[in-house]
């Protein structure tokens, strides 16, 4: 699963909210000030009996006169660049006036040192900081104000109910603050997930809108959660109506036989089975005048956070154009392939009889040109045979024959016959069936019974195209051809004492035309169609082929077809 993305803090949110605390302070402590000015003012004025009150006054209303000053003047200047420091210092006008009056009016017994402390507790509105600065402020001013009362009085007075209300009011000052701090972070992280979630969807929506193919996403029942602009021209549904809907109810798939796809052949469950990313391209869907959009599908597996599979998107590209071509290409060359093979097959029957003493004579000389041309019409005759074999096998026209067969007959014939193909090359030729013998001579076993669903002939071709192609590539040694089975699989393997083939190549085999680029292999020839029509053939039937092989030591080519169980 990739790495989800880091996600910070959003600062415009965090500043705005910020901007917002800020305000609020600052209102409150200029009507504080405010309301501190015309108290003092109006206690002057009208001689109310107030321990002190004309140095408070016198005191208190030009600090009050210079927050208010402060905060109409000042603070708008500097807050953008010191919010927190700005905000702080406006409150700080705020206890500097209290803390006077409270100094003033009797320190701890002061009947103002309890609005000093409620002010304590409500800087924790700006957090932690503030609520420890603060507190360490209060915790300082209580020093001072002991020391001060020992001054005057010449006694200690410890003042424990007022500085345990204080230690009270300090501690739930900092759990509010702590709680406010989590809050306040938590709220900036939820706006900006959802920002981030925001801007996600808004560049999804135009990433998908841009993509040219369909593009649909499916949780895991298979209902339709993603869905671009070229999947509603595809399927003539609106987004809205898409979502949440069914997929089969959408869109309607269909494999190569016209049939749709069922549990055992929808990509998508596919998909959910193995985890792994499928590309296909053996379906089709019909569009409402009943013709055939051909498509290669690529479909992903989607993971959630604890990365189990829970939908897949798949990608639709059209390869209508593609498809049509390929048909014409291949029935230019099933046509030309079937009408050259006569005349070929023609030229090679003269030439045998050209090169048959019964029939003719010719001297030595002759007789090895007419030979060298039959081997060449032979060769000619088996390009034009595997070229309509891969055309019929892309166009589904094979023909396919299938019944239930003994494997080991099927085995034992094709061995005779390759056995006088090896004996002309001076090979040794050794077959093992029911065991996997070591190359030295033919075993002799009871021959067991392995029994498969398949075409014989088609079956036969591909052993014949394993063996052949083992002979030719082996100048000297030997060719081995075995026959095993277990409870659920036949394995019939061709051993070889060859010129093997690199690791870097051995991938490629099974691919058409493809030939391993060596010597020997430019002096041999061949088409590269023999192996891609026996991966497709043994693949038809339910089986698997690979190869082993090492450079120098040989090769063995390896292919399984499921048993058919009593």
């Amino acid at each position: 699963m990739e790495n989800s993305p880091v996600i910070t803090a959003n600062k415009p949110a965090k500043q705005s909210y910020d901007r917002s605390l800020q305000t609020f302070v600052l209102s409150a402590t200029t009507l504080s000030l405010a309301a501190t000015i015309v108290f003092f003012a109006v206690v002057a004025v009208l001689n109310i009996d107030i321990p002190n009150r004309i140095p408070i006054a016198f005191t208190v209303i030009p600090i009050a006169l210079l927050g208010v000053i402060y905060n109409f003047f000042v603070w708008p200047k500097i807050e953008g660049r010191y919010p927190f420091g700005s905000t702080y210092i406006s409150l700080s006008f705020v206890a500097i006036c209290l803390i006077i009056g409270v100094l003033l009016s009797g320190g701890l017994a002061s009947v103002y040192f309890p609005v000093l402390v409620i002010l304590v507790m409500a800087s924790c509105i700006l957090g932690a900081r503030a609520c420890l600065i603060s507190s360490s402020g209060l915790a300082l001013f209580i020093v001072v104000a002991l020391v001060l009362n020992v001054v005057n009085t010449n006694k200690l007075n410890l003042f424990i109910p007022e500085i345990f209300y204080s230690l009270i009011a300090v501690i739930f000052g900092l759990l509010v603050a702590r709680a406010i701090d989590h809050y306040v972070e938590t709220s900036h992280l939820a706006t900006t997930i959802t920002n981030q979630l925001d801007s996600t969807q808004l560049s999804e929506r135009l990433m998908l809108a841009a993509i040219a193919d369909p593009v649909i996403g499916v949780n895991k029942k298979l209902e339709i959660i993603l869905f671009n602009s070229a999947a509603e021209d595809l399927t003539n549904w609106s987004t809205k109506d898409a979502q949440n809907t069914l997929l089969s109810n959408v869109i309607k798939l269909f494999d190569s036989n016209d049939n749709q796809t069922t549990k055992s052949n929808n990509p998508f469950l596919k998909v959910f089975s193995t985890g792994e990313q499928l590309t296909t391209d053996e379906f089709h869907i019909l569009t409402s005048s009943n013709a055939k959009v051909s498509f290669s599908i690529s479909v992903a597996p989607t993971f959630d956070m604890q990365n189990e599979i829970n939908g897949a998107i798949a990608v639709f590209h059209d390869i209508s154009e593609q498809k049509a071509l390929q048909r014409q290409r291949n029935e230019f060359v099933s046509t030309a392939s079937h009408e050259m093979r006569t005349p070929v097959a023609a030229i090679e029957g003269y030439l045998s009889m050209a090169t048959n003493p019964n029939l003719a004579t010719v001297d030595d000389r002759a007789k090895n040109f007419l030979e060298k041309a039959r081997n060449s019409a032979l060769h000619l005759g088996k390009l034009f045979q595997d070229l309509l074999s891969v055309t019929k096998i892309e166009d589904q026209r094979l023909n396919d024959q299938r019944q239930v067969f003994n494997m080991t007959d099927l085995v034992s014939q094709v061995a005779s016959e390759m056995e006088i193909m090896a004996k002309k090359k001076s090979l040794s030729f050794y077959s093992h069936i029911g065991s996997e013998g070591a190359g030295n001579k033919t075993e002799l076993v009871v021959a067991p019974q392995f029994k498969v669903n398949a075409d014989p002939d088609r079956v036969r071709e591909i052993i014949t195209n394993l063996v052949s192609n083992s002979i030719k590539y082996t100048q000297s040694g030997s060719v081995d051809l075995t026959l095993t089975g277990d409870r659920n699989n036949i394995k019939v393997a061709v051993r070889d004492t060859g010129i093997g083939i690199p690791a870097e190549e051995q991938k490629h085999m099974f691919e058409k035309f493809y030939r391993v680029n060596n010597s020997m292999t430019r002096e041999v020839g061949g088409t590269g169609l023999g192996l891609y029509i026996a991966r497709t053939l043994v693949e038809l039937y339910g089986g698997r082929i690979w190869v082993d092989s090492e450079p120098g030591k040989g090769s063995t080519f390896t292919f399984t077809l499921p048993l058919v169980k009593s």
